[in-house]
């Protein structure tokens, strides 16, 4: 069974369509809502089937979230999901057997996620697969998924940016495979609540370039241009 860790502020433009779908879904065990905001809570969602609600009494931001989702968790896979993205169902059935301690996170490629949410389309030949990947993408985050022993604590030094990288990274020196999600239709709105804060993320940038010199000329390069 799964268990989806979702942090929210309520500013997400999905849930409440991709929630009810989740929660209806044969594999998954729960939803654990991580509430930064409590005062603005959706009633609707929080009384679902299978959601576990953790109200917080200020904005811990989503890598706090993401720590304490898995840490609550009563299942061994796990699926961080961000509210504003809106993703394929039949996705929880391909990437489940992916989900083992032995391999690393799965996350959509960067060529099946769309901001273009007027229409998705695919040709007959881009056929829906799995397969291994070595390169990072700055959206991974928005959805991934993984066995619980492949979730690796974020550092307190990032609140909002890395908490993905972190997970690939660390994965990957493991010798844990990661994968990602091609030809499964998956939209989104990017940073729909990360841009109300930028002095955090600035922050998050600044430490990480400070804890990985050799590695922060690239990542600020390919962050600029996607």
């Amino acid at each position: 069974m799964i268990s989806i860790v979702m942090p929210t502020l309520w500013k997400g433009k999905f849930y409440k369509e991709m929630l009810p779908i989740l929660s209806a879904h044969e594999l998954v065990g729960e939803i654990i809502i991580i509430d930064n905001d409590p005062d603005n809570v959706d009633k609707e969602i929080v009384s679902l089937k299978k959601i576990k609600y953790l109200p917080q009494k200020e904005n811990i931001y989503v890598n706090p979230a993401w720590n304490l989702g898995v840490e609550v968790s009563s299942y061994d896979r796990i699926c961080l999901y961000s509210d504003d993205v809106l993703f394929d169902p039949s996705v929880i059935d391909a990437v489940y057997p992916f989900m083992s301690e032995d391999k690393g996170i799965t996350g959509f490629s960067y060529e099946s996620i769309s901001e273009n949410h007027q229409s998705l389309f695919r040709a007959d030949w881009e056929i829906p697969q799995i397969v291994p990947t070595w390169a990072f993408h700055y959206r991974f985050g928005i959805c991934m998924f993984m066995h619980k022993n492949s979730f690796h604590k974020i550092s307190d030094d990032y609140k909002i940016f890395y908490g993905d990288t972190h997970q690939f990274d660390v994965n990957s020196s493991l010798n844990r495979q990661n994968y990602r999600i091609e030809n499964y239709a998956c939209m989104t709105k990017m940073k729909s609540s990360s841009r109300n804060f930028n002095s955090i993320t600035e922050e998050d940038s600044r430490k990480y370039k400070e804890n990985n010199p050799s590695m922060s000329l690239m990542e600020e390069t390919v962050r600029r241009l996607l």
